[in-house]
């Protein structure tokens, strides 16, 4: 039986995936688990011992983002630091190891001797260098002053970028009477694929994601498959017991869920060229209007992100919108509106939670809209289980089959990983410290 560390960054990750993975974990091994704050219900279920059974202890911390970042710093460098010296784990595992708080636990675990395990929770969008563009262009249009030429706009955020670099890899870390985190590699520069900096191994979901981390600059020899939790058999009933049954008692075969990005602007494929607020708007009220016509008989909610605070814009820009369509409450969990919904469609740029529903139900119809040919819009394109739609056409004359109940899934290709559960991993890296 081995000790292990588990920690968390990201919340709504963490209940859509690594909590799957801290079960499987739990079953056979000791666990301590370091999170940032997480939903009430999800800290409810954690506190279930017959479902985590190893679970010993929950640490909470704060990433250094907001407010005052050099104190919230010192603290989470202070909580990782005593948490694996007193705990002395076998094994970490974290999600990366290129945030600062995945920087920080690799950094204590080497000093521990500790195995480190980086494992992938959600879904990878290939070609990192496409995110890192569109993020630029996206900081240079909402960020920076519009009466600027958009060349200098581009170059400050370039310099902006390399700011935040300096500070969190070499400030903040000698603030906190630490060695910078040195290398070129960063969450800064969306280098986010697991191992890519002190991971002993990365973990993934499927040899597309390996390949992709390959790419990126993993090396091979440190990558393991393991599959998405939903995809093993028990941990799959886990998260029907636990997050799904409620839902599933309300689902109607005739309900659409949108997912809605909070995103108010977007790029063109061809040359990155602008496509502003009042055309995106008018692009989503378009697929909206679709939807309600060619299917008047369903239930269409728009479930918007959750960073969005108020729907009363979305109200407003849609205007006198059909009967049949609703907002949700941009707070609600995906996994609700996932499992309510028998088609579950997304517009750019990629949502994850398309990927969520295809894993939580691989039969549940999955669309993903790039109808204006946006850039990153392509991203589930060929993605197994989703159904990718680059024209008007192609959208009504789907949506018409799916009204008239002819609309025909492809079936999955089961695949094969290199172990059965996330237990399993930890107990084969286990053997190899022993032995």
């Amino acid at each position: 039986m081995a000790k292990v560390l588990f920690q968390s960054t990201n919340p709504a990750t963490f209940r859509s995936t690594s909590i799957g993975y801290l079960y499987e974990v739990a079953q056979e091994h000791e666990v301590v688990l370091l999170t940032e704050k997480l939903d009430s219900y999800t800290e409810k279920v954690l506190s279930d011992r017959s479902l985590f059974p190893g679970l010993e202890k929950v640490i909470l911390f704060e990433s250094p983002f907001h407010g005052n970042i050099f104190t919230k710093n010192y603290r989470l460098r202070t909580i990782m630091k005593k948490t694996i010296g007193t705990y002395r784990p076998d094994i970490v595992v974290s999600h990366t190891d290129t945030w600062p708080a995945e920087m920080y636990a690799m950094r204590f675990a080497k000093k521990n001797a500790a195995t480190t395990v980086a494992i992938q929770s959600g879904f990878r969008i290939a070609g990192q260098h496409n995110l890192l563009l569109w993020s630029s262009l996206m900081n240079a249009q909402n960020k920076m002053p519009k009466f600027l030429p958009f060349s200098v706009r581009m170059f400050l955020v370039k310099l902006k970028k390399l700011t935040g670099y300096v500070l969190y890899h070499w400030i903040l870390p000698l603030l906190a009477r630490e060695m910078p985190f040195f290398g070129k590699t960063s969450f800064v520069f969306w280098h986010d694929s697991p191992g890519l900096r002190d991971a002993d191994y990365s973990v993934v979901f499927s040899k597309r994601d390996a390949e992709i981390c390959v790419q990126d600059g993993v090396s091979p020899k440190k990558i393991r498959i393991l599959g998405h939790p939903l995809e093993h058999k028990a941990t799959k009933r886990f998260f029907e017991k636990s997050y799904f049954s409620k839902n599933k008692e309300m689902k109607n075969q005739k309900t659409l869920t949108i997912m809605w990005s909070n995103e108010t602007i977007g790029f063109t494929e061809e040359n990155h060229a602008l496509i502003p607020e009042e055309k995106m708007q008018e692009n989503r009220v378009r697929v909206v209007k679709l939807i309600s016509e060619k299917l008047a008989d369903w239930n269409i909610i728009i479930k918007p992100h959750p960073s969005i605070k108020s729907t009363s814009t979305i109200k407003e820009f849609l205007g006198e919108i059909a009967e049949n369509v609703f907002i949700a409450n941009p707070a609600d969990p995906a996994d609700m509106y996932i499992e309510r919904s028998s088609c579950i469609v997304g517009m750019p740029p990629p949502s994850t939670t398309l990927f969520t529903a295809v894993k939580q139900d691989p039969e549940k119809i999955v669309l993903s809209l790039n109808l204006n040919n946006e850039f990153v819009g392509d991203s589930y394109k060929n993605f197994e289980g989703i159904e990718y739609i680059d024209s008007e056409g192609k959208f009504i004359e789907i949506l018409s089959a799916i009204k008239n109940n002819t609309y025909k899934k492809e079936r999955s290709i089961a695949v094969e990983f290199d172990f059965s559960d996330a237990g399993k991993l930890i107990q084969h890296l286990y053997d190899k410290r022993i032995y």
